[in-house]
């Protein structure tokens, strides 16, 4: 079987087994994610292109200085509690984005982001392991099972979950490599680092929607910032491709920023804007082909995270 033919399969087994979790976790009103299920907020930005970013970074979004209107998604990766320690995610998508895309609709360039800057697991193979376990009630026997442990993969998950006051305090990775140019002359990852002049440092309204209630008294006060800033892959062996669970080391290639995020005020936590948020979806995806996304980790999404917002949308496999 050639190494496509299986990436396929594992993409086909990977979305089966997701969907089995989301149907057992599925709610009166809607079916979950299967990861970042719990919503924080859907807020509109401002997505700023620099003038001043190095030749070598400048393809495709970054090719040229400019503003673009964005939808930004806050979730946590597990807990529906926000009081509690988790993952926190952070879903981009930019609008109004010049250039055929490689899935989706045209116009739009979405970036998904993690509180880590590596996933627990290094494969596919072992993701869909840990999706089989978490579909049978068994992810503890996953990381400790004496025949086939997954101890590191515990350790990063265990590091990586964290208390937080306010998501717009919080720094977000990509994790997972893409290329930067159309060419794949650069291979990347992405990191969004907060820049606001205002920090939250106690908990606001403590209790299971403290980071949302953050988020909103953070932006009463005044506006919210992140840069979006871009690593380049200096060394393939210490900077791999295919094994997820690596961090890159920053001081062997430090990010450099490429463009602002900036949030003002505004409504995001009626009960119709949360829906709508609800209902979003976000792709690697859908990109252009300047951010074409790298590595068999990434490969797998394309089918899975397709799948599974269309079983969100018509609550059907």
């Amino acid at each position: 079987m050639s190494q496509q033919s299986e990436t396929d399969r594992l993409a086909s087994e990977l979305s089966q087994s997701v969907a089995a979790v989301m149907r057992a976790e599925a709610r009166p009103d809607f079916i979950p994610r299967f990861n970042q299920p719990k919503t924080i907020a859907c807020v509109n930005a401002e997505f700023r292109v620099h003038d001043d970013i190095p030749e070598q970074l400048r393809h495709g979004l970054f090719s040229q200085p400019a503003t673009y209107p964005a939808r930004l998604r806050f979730a946590n990766a597990t807990q529906w509690d926000d009081s509690k320690k988790d993952i926190r995610g952070f879903s981009i998508r930019v609008s109004n984005v010049q250039g055929p895309v490689l899935l989706g609709d045209p116009g739009y360039q979405d970036f998904i982001l993690n509180s880590y800057p590596a996933l627990f697991v290094a494969t596919p193979e072992d993701f869909l392991a840990f999706s089989k376990a978490r579909q049978n009630n068994q992810k503890l026997w996953f990381f400790l099972n004496p025949f086939d442990s997954h101890l590191k993969s515990l350790w990063t998950g265990l590091k990586a979950r964290k208390k937080h006051f306010s998501p717009l305090d919080i720094r977000y990775w990509s994790t997972v490599p893409f290329c930067l140019g159309e060419s794949s002359e650069l291979v990347v990852k992405y990191s969004v680092i907060p820049c606001s002049d205002y920090t939250t440092n106690a908990p606001v309204n403590p209790g299971e929607n403290q980071l949302r209630a953050a988020l909103k008294s953070h932006l009463e006060k005044q506006r919210a910032c992140f840069h979006f800033a871009v690593q380049i892959q200096t060394d393939p062996y210490s900077m791999p491709i295919e094994d997820a669970s690596v961090i890159w080391d920053e001081v062997l290639s430090p990010f450099q920023t490429v463009a602002t995020i900036t949030i003002e005020n505004q409504d995001f936590d009626t009960p119709h804007a949360l829906q709508q948020c609800e209902q979003s979806h976000f792709n690697p995806w859908q990109c252009l082909a300047a951010h074409r996304p790298l590595g068999r980790m990434n490969e797998v999404r394309r089918q899975v995270y397709a799948d599974a917002a269309e079983m969100r949308k018509t609550g059907k496999e």
